[in-house]
């Protein structure tokens, strides 16, 4: 199967770490240059900004499990760290050793939509920026959706398409990675962009001028239509409710190449296919697809399982392994030890 992830939500607004604030702000979406023309309903973001200074970091067998940091308004938030998550040096512009965070450093978190009901809260958190001079804002976090080139450089379209950030031909682009010069001409739809700037006109889309980037690529695509997309997983290290075996949404999802989308009013996640179509409400222990091919009919019969979908500690939202088999198109397969679940062939 093709993999065709889509992110969960994507950043519409323009988010501020300015040097004299003490803690982000959100910036609605600008008004349309032409106030007769309707503009697109904001779409909830992909992540979210918070500033927080860290009062509390937890490790497991020396590796960094969580963070816990306080707002100015004394909200107390943990944030879960995993392999995944990026840590940037804004001052330097290189990646920063997470390890040399410490207690009392304030820094900005990039983290997902996606929140628990505990006190403290709880969320997953994608990268983290450190080390903001006074005299130069924060670095600013983006996925990129398209480029285009322009006379003057190349134009990169994010927030669900609410943002432009020009980038001019002088432009200094490195890798996340290691520094190194990176080729923009090389830059893509997927890749993830670290910059800076401070002016953004207020325009819908709105726009921003940029001559420095820092780039994480996306990863690459190695599956293949001979080697159907699956994920496996030892039962061991899932979590079993009711004798029902859970697995984490979001990684499964990804590793099957499907989309998912978060709503977070309705606390709803909705998993897709390249033709079905299923909603995943917190708390709701209610499965079934529609077709989502234009001028079709088709709905799976509603079912349970005999667990809803759940918001765990770590911030994931977590469903019976056979809700995917709800979808249409996948087998789940489970053994004394392993649970596989993979797309039809």
């Amino acid at each position: 199967m093709k993999r065709n992830v889509i992110t969960a939500l994507s950043l519409t607004a323009v988010l501020l770490c300015g040097t004299t604030t003490a803690f982000a702000q959100e910036i609605q979406a600008p008004v349309a240059e032409n106030p007769s023309a309707e503009a697109p309903i904001p779409a909830l973001p992909e992540r979210y900004l918070a500033y927080g200074r860290i009062t509390d970091i937890r490790k497991e067998n020396g590796v960094i499990k969580s963070i816990t940091a306080e707002d100015v308004q004394d909200q107390t938030v943990i944030y879960i760290v995993s392999e995944d998550t990026l840590c940037l040096d804004s001052g330097r512009g290189t990646q920063m050793d997470i390890n040399d965070l410490k207690v009392g450093d304030g820094v900005y978190f990039y983290h997902s939509p996606a929140m628990t009901m505990s006190i403290p809260p709880q969320t997953s958190v994608e990268a983290i920026v450190g080390n903001m001079p006074m005299d130069v804002a924060c670095a600013r976090f983006h996925t990129v959706e398209a480029v285009e080139n322009t006379q003057n450089g190349i134009r990169i379209t994010t927030d669900q398409g609410g943002l432009y950030i020009t980038v001019s031909k002088d432009a200094t682009a490195t890798s996340y990675a290691d520094n190194s010069a990176f080729d923009l001409a090389d830059l893509k739809e997927g890749d993830r962009i670290f910059t800076w700037y401070e002016a953004v006109a207020e325009s819908y889309p709105a726009q921003a001028g940029v001559n420095r980037l820092v780039v994480v690529p996306a990863a690459e695509d190695t599956e293949t239509a001979a080697s159907p997309a699956k994920i496996s997983y030892s039962k061991s290290g899932l979590t079993t409710k009711d004798d029902v075996t859970c697995v984490p949404l979001r990684e499964t999802a990804d590793a099957l190449g499907l989309t998912l989308t978060w709503d977070r009013d309705s606390r709803t996640a909705t998993l897709e296919s390249d033709t079905r179509s299923m909603d995943l409400a917190e708390g709701k222990d209610l499965y079934v697809s529609t077709t989502t091919i234009p001028g079709a009919v088709g709905m799976t019969s509603p079912g349970t399982l005999g667990v809803a979908p759940y918001i765990a500690d770590d911030g994931a939202m977590y469903v019976p392994a056979e809700a995917f088999e709800w979808l249409v198109g996948y087998d789940v397969t489970e053994d004394g030890t392993t649970v596989t679940i993979a797309a039809e062939k």
